[in-house]
């Protein structure tokens, strides 16, 4: 299966140092993993809520299309979710969600609901410590083309 990756130019598109360092919604603080959307308008939608300067697009940024071996495993977590699971900064109930998954090692992906583009967007989160994680591939990197309207201040 393909997913988009997107992160800074200047980081490998696998790599894993900010999810370990800071954790994120579906990952605890020391955990590596890798974000990513099966659509390149869901992950685009990702990078637009979480840029860290509103109102200016986030030009160091890359997209990188990923070959993600489906034997590997993908686990999906479906709803009904329970509630606090999309909360804004406070993630114990999404990561709790995903413990289970991180726990048993048996899937290399684990895909969950997009906040910003719930209820259709998706998103994959690759356990790093996954054997099947070294197979996952760097099919392109492309530099998206901002639309300027997204970040008009109106």
């Amino acid at each position: 299966m393909r997913a988009w990756r997107f992160h800074r130019s200047v980081h490998d598109p696998l790599d894993t140092t900010g999810s370990q360092t800071y954790g994120g919604r579906w990952n605890p603080k020391g955990v590596p993993v890798v974000y990513a959307s099966p659509t390149f308008s869901g992950g685009l939608l990702e990078l637009i809520t979480h840029a860290s300067a509103p109102h200016r697009p986030p030009l160091g940024h890359v997209a990188s299309l990923l070959e993600v071996p489906e034997e590997a495993g993908v686990a999906i977590l479906e709803p009904p979710y329970p509630p606090g699971w999309n909360h804004l900064s406070d993630y114990r109930v999404s990561r709790g969600l995903a413990n289970s998954w991180l726990r048993s090692g048996k899937n290399l992906c684990l895909e969950v609901p997009s906040v910003p583009g719930a209820p259709i967007e998706r998103n994959l989160v690759l356990n790093a410590r996954h054997d099947g994680f070294g197979e996952v591939e760097v099919i392109d990197t492309v530099r998206p083309a901002f639309d300027p309207r997204l970040w008009d201040n109106g």
